[in-house]
């Protein structure tokens, strides 16, 4: 993953001077604006070395829902280790369906935490309705990713990898040519799962097991 868009000090300079009352007024004027540049501008944030900042603008683009998504996919693919970090906890706490591609990149991702956070990013997904969209982008993947992605998320979550097991053996669900139509409280994903207890599979996540070496990178 590169480094080449993003980096510290790009979202506001004056926040070296200020303090932390400051930099809660600055990310809640963008969060209060919710145009174009100021979604920017709270992605940037994800970017500084300031995890108080960070924190705040995680919070913001939660509140702000879906849009906030869109805006935070391209962070996915590049940035530093700590703002890969919070676009996939974000992501994944948004329930943003169209991430589970991204999601599924990161667990390749050289830094373990960010490793982790991945696989916590689709388990958060899965369970805010985005499971059937997380087993269609793995159907597309090459086999050994496929089993490799699917056994890890079976130590963190066992009745979500049972039901991606079931869901990838759908072939009308699989074959579905618009990926945005599947959602897992859609007629078509309730059919497949008929006599199959509902909440267990959308209930909040399980208690996670770390099954990767911790962190390596410190928190700047």
């Amino acid at each position: 993953m590169s480094d080449d868009k993003y980096g510290p000090g790009r979202t506001f300079d004056a926040m070296n001077a200020r303090g932390l009352a400051g930099k809660r007024d600055y990310v809640r004027s963008l969060e209060q604006r919710r145009d174009e540049e100021a979604m920017s501008l709270l992605v940037e944030c994800l970017c500084d070395e300031s995890w108080y900042l960070r924190e705040l603008a995680e919070s913001a683009l939660l509140r702000l829902g879906d849009r906030a998504g869109e805006t935070l996919l391209p962070l996915l693919e590049q940035g530093l280790w700590f703002s890969r970090v919070s676009a996939a906890r974000v992501l994944g706490r948004l329930g943003h369906r169209p991430a589970a591609a991204g999601l599924l990149r990161l667990t390749q991702d050289s830094n373990s935490t960010v490793v982790q956070a991945a696989y916590a990013g689709l388990q958060e997904l899965a369970h805010r309705g985005g499971s059937v969209r997380i087993g269609w982008e793995l159907h597309r993947m090459p086999a050994e990713f496929r089993r490799s992605r699917l056994d890890q998320l079976g130590t963190l979550d066992r009745p979500l990898y049972e039901r991606l097991s079931r869901m990838m053996q759908n072939d009308e669900l699989m074959t579905n040519e618009d990926p945005d139509d599947l959602r897992d409280d859609s007629d078509l994903v309730r059919a497949s799962e008929e006599g199959v207890e509902w909440e267990v599979l959308t209930g909040p996540p399980q208690a996670r097991v770390t099954a990767t070496p911790p962190p390596t990178s410190p928190e700047p």
